[in-house]
């Protein structure tokens, strides 16, 4: 299902478009304002506001697993560089680089270690948020990436990192495109999960009876 969802996201954005439609590609920089979080090492606590890093971008979404706690005065300090807003794109420069996360509700937290992509009126968050979790841009950032123990891409290849520009009303027609594919393949994944966990009952329930000697 994984396999047949990105198959579908390289197809969908393998288009060009033609004449007036034709797709540009532009840097990020020129579309957004791109910035990143901060690279100091605030003192954590046990509680307070969460400090998001790259480790807390997951699957499209922001877990709170071990996350870490600062002050408010380093919230406030963090904030004035780097404050996210709903509809912002959170991207992992370090690590697991990827993990393109919109933010759908108002944030409560500071984040450290992050590419930050504020949204905009002209255009689409997911639509290149979609673009930002292609296997094939991924695995093209790790290539170009920097460092030995922790593999990284800077803010100033993010800033300059290429991507298509199609006109809203595309991006937006894509969008949904994207969302019921997104969609109809979790319900997949869900149907084929119940399956298996079908099957695994199925087999113990062998194995009980044929331990006590039950099957014929």
């Amino acid at each position: 299902a994984k396999e047949l969802f990105q198959s579908k996201l390289n197809e969908i954005f393998s288009q060009k478009g033609e004449g007036n439609k034709k797709w540009v590609f532009k840097k990020l920089s020129d579309i957004f304002d791109v910035r990143d979080g901060t690279h100091d090492s605030p003192k954590y606590q046990e509680s307070g506001f969460a400090l998001v890093t790259s480790k807390n971008l997951k699957k499209g979404k922001i877990t709170l697993d071990k996350i870490k706690f600062i002050c408010e005065k380093d919230y406030i300090n963090i904030n004035k560089r780097s404050n996210v807003s709903k509809g912002d794109i959170l991207f992992a420069m370090i690590g697991t680089i990827g993990n393109p996360v919109v933010i759908m509700e108002e944030p409560d937290f500071a984040i450290k270690n992050v590419a930050l992509i504020k949204s905009n009126k002209e255009n689409n968050s997911y639509f290149f948020s979609y673009y930002l979790d292609l296997e094939m841009v991924i695995k093209k950032m790790q290539d170009e990436s920097k460092g030995t123990t922790q593999r990284f891409v800077s803010l100033g290849y993010m800033r300059n990192f290429e991507v298509p520009c199609p006109k809203i009303e595309i991006q937006n027609k894509i969008v949904k495109q994207i969302d019921l594919l997104s969609e109809q393949t979790n319900l997949l994944q869900e149907k084929y999960k119940q399956k298996l966990a079908n099957l695994e009952e199925l087999k113990k329930s062998i194995l009980e009876k044929a331990f006590k000697g039950e099957l014929i």
